[in-house]
Parts: structure tokens; C-alpha cells; sequence
């Protein structure tokens, strides 16, 4: 899926938070590179990952649900289901498990033309009682079931990134310098792992998505209205909060950097996810000191050159 965005002290502070702040929340997001065909995030290009690991601590860091396990034991057995990342095309894992409050997103990349990425969350298949299932669909949270699909509760999913783009791999996320012709990384990460975790792809989000627009009521209070989304699940183009361009709009530019806006967590909000609130001023004084101990099946498009879809 797609998005942008502009810098305010709250964007710029956005990645300090994700890197030097101890886990507050509960969620924990595990990359999985079994289909790293290509060796894009392992060998001698393992380094990629603390980019993965980054946009993980956009989520993991405010997220603080409770998520079940979901264990494949006996008659009771769970399938994943999501497209390959390597290829694009739909794949499925006999017999998984997931860890209490564990994600699992695997990720890949190929030639996927004019798009940099596409994420989405996986589905469930496979045998078992009915009381396994349920968990396995909702991850213990009731509102994720029907009839209600208030709530989400995803085993994880799938990202493909597009090996062909021309590619920002920033050292230092914590800063803000030009990158021409080039595309962030960073940014498109955060913007496909929340389409993973259900922004334009989860029933209670798709259920908030009335006549064009999105009707949930943490966006409606923050944003003073109900703001318009595109068909295939992003804000309307440049849409944006307080100055800043939100991080699930449709595409991208290059050398743009994106963060995940107030708005944008608020959308996460309202379609379940329990998120907590910014930190004190004095907590953030802490993490920035904390930098000086840091040692050394749903898709997405993505933005076109110039300025690409997610």
C-alpha cells in the first residue's frame, strides 16, 4: 500500500523513540528470511535488517495488547497462509506456531516493476476444535471474531520488497539528510508493516470504511472529521496532520523520509490495536541520553519514480 510524509519535531523524535526506549508495549515483531531468495537482507547485506528492526520499533513500542499463542500440537493444527515474498504468489506452512505476543512477518524481494512493496497480513487454514481455531483467527482478542470484527488479532504476514528500486538504506535513522533519487527504506517498511498489522486490509478496519471515507472514532477526534480514504485501502493522497504528511497515503517520493503520524496511530486505535499514549517529555529526555549507550493476502503498491505507491 502507499504513503508519504513532512518533519516536525514529533516526526524527527519518532525514530529516536523506536531505537533507544526499552519495549513499553507488548507485541514483538520476528522477521522471518526463509525466503530471502535473493539475499537482499542476509549475508553481506544482513545489515538491512536494523532497518526491519527499526520499523518493527515503530509498532512494538506502542502496542500493548496481550496476543495468545497459537500452538500446532495433536488434532489441533495451524496452516499459515500469505503470498511467498519472493515471488508473490500464495504459499502455506503446515503445522506453525506462534509465540504469546508474537508477529511473524516473512519478508523477500523480487522485480515487482513499477511498485517498491506490498504487505499484508496472513489467513488461517488447517484442522482443529473450534475453540482453536477462534484463537488461532483472533489471537485472543473476542473482538476480532465474528459477528463483532471490532478487533484484530493477525498470526503476522508477508512483505515483498522490490529488488529492482533504487534503494536509501540509512545508517542513521536518527537523522534527516538529502537522498536524490533514491528511495527510503525505512519509510516504506513502517508503511507495509502496518498494512500487516490491518490499516486497509483488517475486517474491523474495512468495517470503519464507509462511503469513501473512515468513520472510527479515535481518527474522527483527532482529526475533527471523518477523513477520506483511496479504494484500495490508504488515506486519501497527501493527506496529512499537523503539518505532516501521513504515513498511509498512497505513495511516495524519493528522497522523502516518512514517520508514522499521531493520525496514523489513531487509525491503528481504532481498529483494535491498544495504543499507548506519547511519553512524557521527561521520558524523552531519557531515551535520547539512552542513544549515547547503543553500541557502534492483501497487497500493497508502492510509489512510482518520482513518486511511487506502496
Amino acid at each position: 500500500m502507499k504513503f508519504k510524509y513532512p518533519v516536525l519535531l514529533g516526526a524527527l523524535l519518532a525514530p529516536l523513540f523506536a531505537i533507544s526506549q526499552p519495549a513499553l508495549a507488548n507485541i514483538y515483531i520476528t522477521f522471518d528470511y526463509r525466503y530471502d531468495s535473493s539475499h537482499f537482507f542476509t549475508g553481506e547485506n544482513s545489515s538491512r535488517q536494523n532497518l526491519l528492526n527499526a520499523a518493527a520499533s515503530v509498532f512494538e513500542t506502542r502496542f500493548q495488547d496481550n496476543l495468545t499463542a497459537i500452538s500446532s500440537s495433536g488434532s489441533d493444527r495451524f496452516d499459515a497462509r500469505f503470498f511467498q515474498p519472493d515471488t508473490g504468489l500464495n504459499t502455506r506452512l503446515s503445522n506453525f506456531s506462534v509465540a504469546p505476543d508474537q508477529i511473524v512477518v516473512f519478508v523477500g524481494t523480487y522485480n515487482m516493476g513499477g511498485t517498491l512493496a506490498a504487505g499484508g497480513p496472513g489467513s488461517v487454514a488447517g484442522v482443529g476444535s473450534p475453540g482453536f481455531f477462534d484463537n488461532a483467527l483472533s489471537r485472543g482478542q473476542a473482538g476480532a471474531l465474528l459477528p463483532m470484527q471490532t478487533d484484530f488479532g493477525p498470526w503476522g504476514g508477508a512483505i515483498s520488497f522490490n529488488n529492482n528500486s533504487n534503494w536509501y538504506f540509512d545508517p542513521d535513522i536518527t537523522t534527516d539528510e538529502p537522498f536524490p533519487n533514491r528511495y527510503d527504506f525505512y519509510s516504506v517498511a513502517v508503511h507495509e508493516l502496518a498494512h500487516v498489522l490491518g490499516f486497509g486490509g483488517a475486517p474491523s478496519f474495512n468495517n470503519l470504511s464507509v462511503g469513501g471515507v473512515f468513520t472510527g472514532t479515535a481518527v474522527h477526534d483527532l482529526y475533527g472529521s471523518n477523513p477520506p480514504l483511496t479504494r484500495d485501502g490508504h488515506w486519501a493522497p497527501k493527506l496529512s496532520y499537523q503539518g505532516q504528511e501521513a504515513a498511509m497515503d498512497p505513495s511516495i517520493a524519493t528522497n522523502q523520509r516518512s514517520h508514522f503520524t499521531e493520525l496514523d496511530y489513531a487509525a491503528m486505535k481504532d481498529i483494535g490495536w491498544q495504543v499507548s499514549p506519547i511519553p512524557e517529555p521527561e521520558t524523552w529526555t531519557l531515551m535520547i541520553a539512552g542513544l549515547g549507550l547503543l553500541g557502534g493476502h492483501l497487497r500493497a503498491s508502492a510509489r512510482k519514480s518520482e513518486r511511487k505507491k506502496r
